[in-house]
């Protein structure tokens, strides 16, 4: 398994730079939607021999907009023929509502989930790769559960799950579901993110992910769980959003890197 941070904004990508020459870091993955104005050549060059892997937050593909969908392809194309993409990944959520946008992601309607099977099969196809969908951290229950949809989703497209291990214990705190569930998922053991949570500012009982914070100690219990499980050639991102100090990055790096080595699944560092 190999782990990296995610890199949002140039002040982000100077600290994976930083990480990388500690030794903290055997890849990184580019938010491509903070990136869309640079030359990943550029991008290629600054990180030099790192793996580089691929998020996207925008293309809002489960509501098509013909123009943003080419848009977000030939990003992904020129990205993937410039810095070798280890994989690409994408949200399973919702980002407007009747035309407008949304200021927070909403979760699909499980209920309602073939068309969500086809604009995953349909939006695979158009990248020409296998893609990795991330859980949603759920902030109220559903009577079908998430990970019994992923897997459905999975069965019937082909593509992974990008396991965000801190969103599903996010949505265990707010919805009762097990996050041990998503361990015998179809698709879950290739692709992995953790980050921290917090207690939402508006309400007492809510959590959120606000990646903004230390990992948990729940969620690294869980890295554990998976890493046991995990492909060869797993990736983890432990991700920064907010609150970006170092030292708590390099901690929580630390931490996990312990929590993947007592399952024996970690690669060798990209640098000793």
């Amino acid at each position: 398994m190999l782990i990296g941070v995610n890199v949002t904004s140039p002040d982000t990508l100077e600290m994976a730079c930083g990480l990388r020459d500690s030794g903290h870091v055997d890849f990184v993955e580019v938010l491509i939607d903070g990136f869309a104005h640079l030359d990943p050549k550029e991008f290629r060059r600054t990180v030099g021999d790192l793996p580089v892997g691929c998020h996207i937050m925008l293309s809002r593909f489960l509501d098509p907009d013909r123009a943003r969908l080419d848009h977000y392809l030939d990003l992904v194309n020129r990205w993937r023929a410039n810095c070798g993409l280890l994989y690409v990944s994408d949200h399973i959520a919702h980002f407007s509502h009747n035309g407008q946008p949304l200021s927070l992601a909403m979760e699909v309607d499980y209920h309602a989930w073939q068309p969500v099977i086809d604009s995953v099969r349909a939006w695979q196809e158009e990248l020409g790769t296998v893609l990795a969908v991330e859980n949603f951290p759920s902030q109220a229950p559903s009577d079908i559960p998430q990970a019994r949809a992923y897997a459905e989703l999975v069965e019937a497209t082909g593509c992974e799950v990008l396991m965000d291990v801190s969103n599903a214990v996010v949505a265990q705190l707010n919805t009762g579901q097990p996050a041990a569930a998503w361990a015998d998922v179809p698709g879950v053991g290739r692709r992995f993110h953790l980050a921290g949570y917090s207690p939402s500012p508006t309400s007492d009982s809510l959590v959120i992910d606000s990646h903004d914070s230390p990992v948990s100690d729940d969620t690294l219990a869980l890295v554990a769980t998976f890493a046991g499980r995990a492909a060869p050639d797993a990736t983890l991102v432990v991700e920064r959003d907010a609150n970006h100090d170092l030292d708590e990055w390099r901690t929580d790096l630390d931490r996990t890197r312990a929590a993947v080595v007592a399952a024996r699944r970690l690669h060798q560092p990209h640098r000793a």
